[in-house]
């Protein structure tokens, strides 16, 4: 009988040993605990956390001798394949060259982590927009070639795009569900294979016909509602993420439109689950809109419905914005408008007292008490594209839970699935994993991932430049070097200055005297200086006293601090461009085709120029349907914490490695560049030059993407008696003045399209819907077409 019992535990042991091996194959979480290395572990890092929420992420002045920053040799930046990182010696091509050997192996954590697909037995959402956190960072698959660009995948790649995104298809209907923006974007497998052919040319055709179809980009989709009434009297209560949480507590699933649900492997795990992409709700099912007033946009309770995108931007130097002194970015605000004026090429368009820019701190509210294990840091922002942030970890946890469907103790909340009785495409949708699925060691290494990845080496052309005994003294001829220091004179940069604080040896004991940023006081010249500074001091990093960073943790904080470092921002808001009728509108405006003309300017570095730039002589290329960008950059859309930035505002976006990692450009990736369509339909705007206003810009090289990007900084020049006669120049009006969204929303620019779009300088709508650059981006468009490119050719140096 005892032989019995004892055989029976026998088997009940082996039996139990026998389920928890296959449990753990398929959660291995549910049987060993959740993913990641534990080290250190969580209580330590919770403790960890308490600190840095208390301290608010404020960064003291440095009060040592400062030092040029780090750099990684350029030629094979970021070059690291297109399969997830997995080794430490895979980081040489990012992370800082002294980083020590130790904390390189415990950054693979959060490398790998960042770069390997995740799945729904690892505990990966049922709702998501990628399997990956580079899903979001694959740009490197469309860039042109034979240019330096990135070829590998990682932090330092962005958000891809091929196409517009036509909204009146993504958005979708709570009785069937949402559509993504192109299905599929990542080549890398479950098991992290490349398959390239996902992605050729064969296979995602459909997808880049944008009027007719989705259009195809890895921007995220953000919606909700949003009150000006109450956006007067209290910022931070002025949106509705439609979250099930905030103001009217409607769950249809925001703020965040997730488009990739992992189906095909929910099915295969339980044939009962079925989770579609999100759909966006309709204004009449929306109980803060309802009815709408034509003319207002508003409906009776104050709201309006705002859909946007976001792009996810390389994470180069974010170590180093960290670690700018607090009161740096707060001093970079100019609300008086006092400085700037200071320029050669100063116009009498506007009446500024300085440069009209003035910019703004985005002041982040506390999300909860700063003793729960969810609490993030409040004050000023710094992180994100609407520096929504004060620390890093906020967008690190967030997008672990927004984009991958993942948790851990630091964000342990699953996403609020829409509710079945509002969208009923939902009813058999539900999340499999309740716990944290990962430990905190792994946010925490991502994080050093992020803070230790490098800004590039420069170009050798400026290299050249700031190598010189005088950076300064003019060089003649139609050099590259030529034309980059000419570009890097006229962005406001003072040359000597920039290479005493990014050239070893060069400063001296007792400093030089010049403008501790770079910039050039006397004169700023166009003066792109005011935003992007060029370079901001460090003090002690934030990263002092981690316990994630090991035994090294001196060596990898003395990296980051005192240094001086070429990040190209302030790091504040600052008003961007706005069409109100694409403003108010509840979704933004259908992809339109305009026919093109490509301009020939024989006005190229090395190829004789002489300043001439005549379009209507018969300097005509090629002629395309182009995608036509939308010269709008405010939209009314926030996260489900809003601070007090406004919906005209975003950060100054970092400038670090711009001409290594390419297009696509701006917050929502919309200037792009992919070979998958740059010969059939590329992107297309106006540009405007001494010689010439509003010509028609198609964007078919980096180069053409670059000045895309400066042209969207404000609102097109108006016509005037220089305006292009080619196909496709003049003020980019919509055909009709009007443009019809297949779902029923009309954008409509009113009785004088052109008054709108591109208003007169002397126009009260000049005054208020131009941006803070309008006196920059003025500076620009009276330079010749070489100095213009000058300044290409400098921005593709850094």
């Amino acid at each position: 009988m005892r032989r019995l019992k004892l055989l029976s535990v026998l088997m009940i042991v082996g039996l139990s040993f026998t389920l928890s091996v296959f449990i753990s194959s398929v959660f291995p979480y549910k049987v060993f605990g959740q993913v990641g290395t534990n080290v250190p572990n969580d209580n330590e890092l919770l403790a960890r956390r308490q600190v840095e929420v208390s301290s608010g992420f404020v960064v003291e002045p440095p009060n040592q001798p400062l030092r040029p920053v780090e750099r990684v040799a350029r030629d094979t930046f970021g070059d690291v394949g297109l399969a997830p990182l997995s080794t430490a010696a895979q980081l040489d091509r990012l992370l800082y060259p002294s980083v020590p050997q130790s904390a390189r192996e415990r950054i693979v954590e959060g490398a790998s982590f960042f770069t390997t697909p995740h799945t729904v037995v690892e505990g990966a959402g049922v709702i998501a927009n990628q399997t990956r956190c580079a899903g979001c960072h694959l740009n490197n698959l469309e860039s042109v070639p034979g240019v330096g660009l990135l070829t590998g995948t990682s932090n330092v790649s962005r958000a891809s795009r091929s196409t517009p995104t036509n909204f009146s298809f993504t958005s979708g209907d709570t009785t069937n569900g949402g559509r993504p923006a192109g299905v599929r974007l990542d080549p890398v497998n479950p098991d992290g294979s490349v398959d390239l052919n996902i992605v050729s040319l064969s296979q995602v055709k459909s997808d880049l016909d944008a009027v007719n179809n989705t259009g195809r980009t890895a921007a995220f989709t953000i919606f909700g509602d949003f009150s000006p009434s109450a956006e007067a009297v209290n910022p931070n209560t002025s949106y509705d993420p439609l979250d099930g949480i905030a103001l009217s507590r409607q769950q249809f699933g925001g703020f965040v439109q997730h488009t990739r649900p992992p189906i095909d492997e929910i099915k295969a795990f339980d044939p009962t689950i079925d989770c579609k992409p999100e759909a966006i709700p309709s204004i009449a099912e929306d109980k803060n809109l309802g009815t709408i007033d034509p003319i207002t946009g508003l409906s009776a309770s104050g709201f309006r419905r705002g859909v946007g995108e976001r792009a996810g931007p390389p994470y180069i130097g974010r170590g180093l914005m960290e670690a700018v002194p607090t009161q740096d970015i707060t001093n970079s605000a100019d609300p008086s408008d006092t400085r700037g004026g200071n320029s050669s090429l100063k116009t009498a368009l506007y009446e500024c007292t300085g440069d009209c820019v003035t910019g703004a701190v985005n002041m982040i509210p506390a999300n909860v008490s700063p003793d729960r294990p969810n609490a993030l840091a409040a004050g000023v922002g710094r992180f994100g594209l609407r520096a929504n942030g004060a620390e890093m970890l906020q967008f690190i946890i967030g997008g672990l839970q927004g984009e991958l469907g993942l948790t851990s103790l630091a964000n342990n909340a699953e996403l609020n699935i829409a509710a079945p009785d509002i969208a009923p495409y939902n009813k058999n949708c539900k999340n499999i994993v309740d716990d944290p699925e990962f430990r905190l060691s792994t946010p925490f290494s991502e994080r050093n991932f992020l803070r230790l990845t490098a800004p590039p080496e420069f170009g050798p052309s400026l290299l050249t430049v700031l190598n010189y005994k005088d950076p300064s003294r003019p060089l003649y001829g139609n050099s590259r070097a030529a034309s980059v220091q000419r570009g890097a004179q006229l962005f406001g940069i003072d040359l000597t200055a920039f290479a005493n604080r990014m050239i070893p040896g060069r400063m001296r004991r007792r400093g030089d005297g010049r403008d501790p940023n770079a910039i050039n006081q006397i004169d700023q010249m166009v003066g792109c200086v005011s935003c992007h500074i060029p370079v901001q001091r460090t003090g002690q990093s934030p990263a002092f006293g981690d316990p994630s960073l090991g035994n090294d943790a001196a060596a990898v904080v003395d990296i980051l601090s005192y240094r001086w470092a070429p990040i190209f921002s302030d790091l504040i808001l600052h008003k961007g461009p706005t069409i109100d009728a694409e403003r108010v509108a509840p979704t933004p405006r259908d992809p339109i085709l305009v026919s093109r003309t490509t301009v020939v300017n024989n006005d190229r570095p090395g190829r004789g120029r002489d300043d001439r730039y005549d379009d209507r002589r018969g300097g005509q290329g090629q002629t395309f349907n182009t995608y036509d960008l939308s010269r709008n950059l405010t939209d009314d859309i926030f996260s489900n914490q809003k601070a007090t930035a406004k919906g005209e505002e975003f950060r100054t976006p970092p400038l670090m490695g711009i001409g290594k990692v390419g297009p696509p450009f701006l917050h929502d990736a919309r200037v792009y560049l992919s070979i998958l369509n740059r010969d059939s339909t590329p992107a297309g705007t106006v540009f405007t030059n001494s010689q010439v206003t509003n010509a028609p810009l198609v964007v078919r090289s980096v180069d053409d993407a670059l000045r895309a990007a400066i042209e969207l900084h404000d609102l097109p020049a108006p016509d005037d008696r220089k305006t292009s006669r080619q196909r496709g120049g003049g003020c980019p009006v919509p055909p009709g003045g009007k443009v019809v969204n297949k779902i029923g929303n009309v954008i409509d620019y009113g009785s004088s399209p052109s008054d709108v779009i591109c208003p007169p300088y002397s126009s009260a709508l000049s005054t208020t819907n131009r941006s803070e650059a309008r006196e920059v981006i003025a500076r620009f468009r009276s330079l010749t077409p070489s100095d213009q490119q000058a300044m290409i050719d400098f921005l593709k140096e850094l």
